[in-house]
């Protein structure tokens, strides 16, 4: 018999439903379908009988059932898949049934129904499950272990994200007998994503989820507006979660509240999803070649202050007709097609104190008595309980502080936020205590922010009573804290916000208390603690700055700060710990932005121009070569700008020239390459002279349109370069020299003395450690080799090559050398081999943002010419890119023996990173 009473507290759920259901009734028509369903609710009903189970709920093919014990939710589906695998369905049906068993907390409305974030989980776990199959969460499945049933057996299958984005580790249940291997469970991971994983459970705002998703079935562009802290990102993360299935291609999350520039969104976009730049197109049309013909959801979050960039949304969903968008901003975006949905707060009680005797006598008993049972039938009152317990273990709604609770979420309006900073004052008083002194300090908020909607000023009055409630020390460091962007560490934070004789606390103490108080979020980068602030509470917090009258003061603070960190990691850029040096700044490229905005503000030209110089390699590798030179080319023209020391100026015109060297504007880089060079050469710099004509010479050596008197010109420029650092005794200036007139050699098609050149280069590379340098000599010198037909001695100068610039981490360099590899095997006759790695350099070059684009296949074409002393013939090459052009990027750690077909003398530890980068860029 079925338990007589619903049991609460710590119990089981179970969920199941009819894989393909909707395909049965249609295949079989109802008729036929509706005996079938009852006898699959009879065996499922006897089993549930059998042990003393409660079935709480039966909507079409699927049951909700409760158990006082995961034993007995384990016994009942073991039971009931038996019976279903052993019933004689008829010819071509098959029934089955998909189940998932969860252990939590169980709670009932004031209608009887169960309710909180449990119930919710345990239908995740079901919902993930293939057709006969039984899933367990990790607390179902750790109080199961010890009491199965015989023929019963656990299989562990990992760390998964639900569709809550929430990591757990699930269990398969596995029964004699019946079916053991299914595909991959439905989990988020299952689709290319990069939704971000939250740390604590989404709460409520299920008739909000509902609605949202049939608004995407109709609307390509949803638009989730309202003011901050109403929970917009969150819910959007969740809509994105729940809907993900639909997007085989990608679900890819956006986060733009640190970027101020709507230029910068497509930029943003293309990052998001690992789409790298291509020079010779806008980053939108690179993004809509891309995502041509694929299904894809974008979620660009914090759009408000970036107006300008809804038309460029709107030409992506005018071009793209498979995506969509959420996206989330304080207010609608105003493009066509777009489906607004405000954002309302979570349902809350009314506060018993607020309304009169009339009104409170026209309220149900239960709300008018307040229990526990009826309060936590409200959203607020849940998110509030949730938080509350992650501080304080075990913190229920009880008799005695429903009031309080009913009040405190009814005060603040139903804002997530507002709640979220509410709960976490439970660590250290009560509910009637927060109740008290929060409803003064939301009274004193009013009377000043009559202007603003209710929401905002609940909003702000939680965050100016957290504040209030700070040691004036740790208000300090709040305040100072608001000048970051997109977040910070403890590092940094000491040296922007003080040290303790400058605040009055320990930073690492002040930054613990913001936590401890909801004001600042905690997580990891790079393997160090980081900071960040939600928008709103970071407004506040700048508002308060700049009350104190300290903004101007620690805005310096924060562009010297980031000078520093930018001339720190410098020269790292192009040694062993690249790949260490450029994670750290793209961590940090907000912070960067911002101090840079502020030093062009300000007419700071040792700040502005010492980041540009300093990052620019940066920009380089990471694909932010467009961004940049938009950045720069605004700088070179302030005002301020002509009165900067010459030796800025002269490196800014370098990195202009640079940049637009590697977006492959050879007549663009010149100008500034000379600018530079006339700039030293009135310094009188003998060292930088010979390094400036070495940049300008390479606007001419890679100009395949040049005559053979501009060439002289080159030979001209290059050989002052050489005797200038040969008089110096600069041999790396002359090792840079040296490659240069290799370079000048190897593209007049001269190979001989192209490859004495790269030789002497690489022994000086060699000897001075400049191992990425050395890279780059090799790369050029097996090439060289590879023109003279030398094929044998090419091939261990190519792998030599590819192995430094693996260990560097410098993938777009590595995108060149594959493409020579690929020559040598097309060379050697092995075409598909060839093929196979000329796709993968593409691809890795797409992926990465090498913004090489044009590069790879010129080389080729330079290779295949008539008057090359070796290689392929018109139809090799057709046949070279056919195969290349069709063949996917490989995966697996395994791939490049496999597929690529390397072979043993590639070190293993090369192979795997090499997979490795070319997963992560997949």
């Amino acid at each position: 018999m079925a338990t007589p009473e619903r049991p609460t507290g710590q119990i089981a759920f179970l969920f199941t439903d009819i894989e393909g259901s909707t395909r049965l009734v249609d295949t079989l028509g109802t008729a036929a379908w509706r005996p079938l369903l009852e006898r699959h609710r009879a065996l499922v009903r006897a089993a549930i009988a059998g042990h003393g189970g409660f079935e709480q709920g039966t909507e079409g093919d699927s049951f909700f059932v409760v158990f006082t014990s995961v034993s007995d939710a384990v016994g009942m589906i073991a039971d009931a898949q038996r019976a279903l695998a052993a019933e004689p369905w008829p010819e071509g049906v098959a029934i089955r049934v998909r189940a998932g068993v969860h252990w939590g907390l169980g709670e009932l409305d004031a209608d009887g129904s169960y309710v909180g974030h449990d119930v919710h989980r345990a239908a995740r776990v079901a919902s993930a499950a293939h057709g006969g199959q039984v899933l367990l969460s990790e607390a179902a499945a750790d109080l199961a272990e010890p009491t199965l049933p015989d023929g019963v057996r656990l299989r562990s299958l990992g760390a998964h994200r639900l569709k809550d984005l929430q990591p757990e580790r699930i269990a398969q249940l596995l029964v004699d007998g019946l079916q053991e291997d299914f595909p991959p469970i439905r989990s988020l991971d299952a689709r290319p994503n990069n939704l971000p994983v939250q740390l604590t459970p989404f709460v409520g705002r299920e008739r909000e989820l509902d609605e949202l998703r049939l608004l995407l079935e109709a609307s390509r562009l949803v638009t989730l507006t309202g003011p901050g802290g109403t929970g917009k990102s969150r819910l959007a993360l969740q809509l994105a979660a729940s809907v993900a299935d639909r997007f085989p291609d990608g679900t890819w999350f956006v986060p733009l509240a640190a970027i101020s520039d709507p230029s910068l969104v497509p930029g943003a976009i293309a990052a998001a999803i690992g789409i790298g730049e291509d020079p010779s197109r806008s980053r939108l049309d690179v993004i809509a070649a891309e995502l041509e013909g694929r299904r894809t959801l974008l979620v660009l979050d914090n759009l408000e202050q970036l107006a300008p960039a809804a038309a460029d949304v709107a030409d992506l969903l005018r071009r793209l007709p498979k995506l969509q968008v959420i996206a989330t901003s304080r207010s609608p975006l105003h493009v066509n097609g777009e489906q607004e949905y405000p954002v309302p707060g979570l349902p809350s009680p009314v506060d018993l104190h607020d309304i009169s005797p009339f009104e409170r006598e026209r309220l149900p008993p239960e709300l008018r008595r307040q229990t526990p049972e009826a309060l936590m039938a409200f959203e607020a009152v849940r998110l509030f309980v949730a938080r509350a317990a992650a501080v304080r273990p075990g913190f229920v709604v009880t008799d005695g502080n429903a009031g309080d609770v009913a009040a405190i979420v009814a005060h603040l309006g139903g804002v997530p936020l507002a709640i979220e900073l509410a709960a976490a004052r439970v660590r250290f008083l009560t509910p009637a205590a927060i109740h008290e002194r929060l409803e003064g300090r939301l009274d004193v908020i009013g009377t000043g922010s009559a202007d603003l909607p209710e929401r905002q000023r609940s909003l702000r009055g939680a965050i100016a009573w957290s504040y209030d409630l700070l040691d004036p020390p740790v208000r300090r460091l709040f305040e100072r804290l608001s000048v970051f962007s997109g977040g910070f560490d403890l590092t940094s934070a000491e040296s922007v916000a003080g040290d303790v004789a400058d605040l009055g606390v320990d930073p690492l103490d002040g930054l613990a208390a913001l936590v401890d108080h909801s004001l600042l979020g905690s997580g990891e980068a790079g393997g160090e603690p980081r900071f960040t602030f939600l928008e709103p509470i970071r407004e506040f917090a700048a508002e308060r700055l700049a009350a104190a009258g300290e903004t101007d003061e620690i805005r310096r603070r924060h562009a010297a700060a980031y000078l520093a960190l930018a001339t720190a990691e410098s020269p790292r850029l192009s040694g062993d710990r690249q790949r260490a040096a450029l994670d750290r700044l793209e961590t940090e490229h907000a912070n960067l932005r911002a101090a840079i905005a502020w030093a062009d503000a300000t007419a700071d030209a040792e700040v502005a121009l010492g980041i540009v110089n300093a990052v620019w390699r940066f920009w380089q590798k990471r694909g932010h070569l467009t961004e940049a030179r938009a950045r720069v080319s605004e700088l070179v023209v302030r005002p301020w700008f002509a009165a900067a020391p010459a030796p800025l100026r002269a490196r800014t015109h370098e990195v202009l020239g640079g940049i637009a060297y590697w977006q492959g504007d050879f007549p663009g880089a010149r100008p500034h390459y000379e600018e530079a060079l006339a700039l030293w050469r009135a310094e009188g710099d003998r060292a930088e002279i010979a390094n400036a004509l070495y940049n300008l010479s390479f606007t001419f050596t890679l100009d395949t349109a040049l005559d053979e008197a501009e060439r002289g010109v080159a030979r001209e420029i290059i050989n002052e370069s050489l005797a200038l650092n040969r008089e110096l005794g600069n041999d790396r200036g002359l090792a840079d020299a040296l490659w240069g007139l290799g370079v000048l050699y190897y593209f007049a098609n001269d190979n001989e003395p192209a490859a004495d050149a790269f030789e002497q280069a690489r022994v000086l590379y060699h000897r001075l450690g400049e191992r990425t340098q050395e890279a780059w000599a090799l790369h050029q010198l097996g090439s060289a080799r590879l023109k003279l037909g030398q094929l044998e001695i090419a091939r261990p100068l190519l792998r030599e090559g590819l192995r430094l610039f693996e260990a560097a981490g410098d993938v777009s360099a590595m995108t060149l050398l594959l493409d020579d590899l690929a020559a040598v095997a097309a060379a050697e006759g092995d075409v598909p081999r060839g093929a196979r790695l000329q796709g993968l350099s593409i691809r890795l070059q797409a992926s990465t943002g090498a913004a090489l684009a044009g590069v790879v296949q010129w080389r080729f074409e330079e290779l295949t010419r008539p008057d090359a002393s070796r290689l392929l013939t018109a139809a090799d090459l057709e046949r070279f890119r056919a195969e290349g052009a069709t063949l996917p990027l490989p995966t697996g750690v395994r791939y490049a023996l496999d597929e690529i077909g390397w072979d043993a003398a590639c070190a293993e530890a090369q192979l795997d990173s090499a997979a490795t980068a070319a997963e992560g860029a997949a």
